[in-house]
């Protein structure tokens, strides 16, 4: 195993008992920065079609936010991770607010879980993996045909992050920006098309001129361009088929 996978095993084991770690993305050690990212999953499956009881491959979930949110949406959530404390730190989650959802401990290189789902969301750990490609290859094939998988990423300006340099040399993670039209490349390889681009909005922001100003120049750069501390998000669909199942193939 690479030494970047047992670093995040390792940090996760280390962290599933403490306090910030159960409650994020709660409490102003996270700021609001999750609550903007979450409006926007939000927003982009319900404008890609999905609906209630349809079912999602959460792809890196970390401690399980994403999943139970999933589930508190109405939808029927299987969260993957590569570190067991963390699948563990899920569940526990899920039990605290009674949310139905599964999870299971998966290497997203090398995914392989004998099903395919309504949707799969990648959101913040595919920028975690040097094997872009592959990643992308094997979510392909867990989606159902017609389904889309929503990916929501840090942009390339994360590779230029001295926040993101300081966490790979402290923690050993993989911690590098994605680029739109590689990750386009790499979807389309993989057999998924019918692009769409969705858009995060700003922080939350309170005082005069100047604060209106800044997030609006940040809202401007990202819509056309890259803007920091807000992710990419690009939605790939699975063609139809003159028929399906629910098995990868």
């Amino acid at each position: 195993m690479e030494v970047s996978k047992r670093r995040e095993i390792q940090t996760a084991e280390a962290s599933k008992d403490e306090w910030r770690t159960h409650h994020k993305p709660f409490g102003p050690e996270w700021g609001s920065a999750y609550w903007g990212k979450w409006q926007t999953i939000s927003y982009a499956l319900y404008e890609l079609g999905l609906t209630h009881g349809a079912t999602i491959l959460d792809v890196g979930m970390g401690t399980g936010w994403t999943t139970v949110f999933l589930a508190e949406s109405g939808f029927a959530p299987t969260g993957v991770d590569i570190a067991p404390a963390s699948v563990e730190v899920g569940r526990r989650r899920a039990r605290r607010y009674s949310a139905q959802a599964d999870f299971v401990t998966a290497d997203m290189d090398v995914l392989d879980l004998d099903h395919a789902f309504d949707a799969v969301l990648v959101f913040d750990a595919l920028h975690h993996s040097t094997r872009q490609a592959q990643v992308v290859a094997g979510v392909a094939r867990h989606v159902a045909p017609g389904g889309w998988v929503l990916f929501g990423e840090p942009s390339w300006l994360h590779t230029l992050s001295p926040r993101a340099r300081q966490t790979s040399r402290s923690l050993g993670w993989v911690e590098r920006g994605i680029r739109v039209r590689k990750l386009k490349s790499d979807c389309s390889a993989a057999g998924l098309g019918s692009f769409r681009r969705f858009y995060e909005g700003t922080a939350p922001h309170a005082g005069g001129i100047t604060s209106f100003a800044f997030q609006s120049m940040r809202l401007l750069a990202s819509r056309f361009a890259s803007a920091p501390q807000m992710s990419v998000w690009l939605a790939a669909q699975r063609p139809n088929a003159s028929h399906s199942d629910h098995t990868v193939r």
